[in-house]
């Protein structure tokens, strides 16, 4: 980058059709953070579940979203994860 040149940032948004087409991932107890979502944000154990978003492309690169959701609550900890090519 040249001296004074900002850097471009590009952001993808988690869109409906995404959330439409979002898997679980994870569970309950099955969620390796579980006890600590309890913690910052309430709910039970049980109802806490990690999702992923559908795969799509940003600059030539493979991506999903993940995030867990708590009916009632609300989704938090959104995170873009590179996937890599199999």
């Amino acid at each position: 980058m040249v001296s004074g040149q900002k850097k471009q940032t590009v952001v993808a948004k988690l869109t409906s059709r995404m959330l439409s087409q979002a898997r679980v991932i994870a569970k309950g107890n099955r969620i390796r953070d579980v006890h600590r979502l309890v913690t910052s944000y309430g709910g039970t154990p049980a109802q806490w579940v990690k999702k992923s978003s559908p795969r799509f492309e940003l600059a030539d690169r493979q991506y999903e979203y993940h995030w867990y959701e708590h009916p009632g609550l609300r989704r938090v900890e959104l995170k873009r994860k590179q996937v890599k090519e199999v």
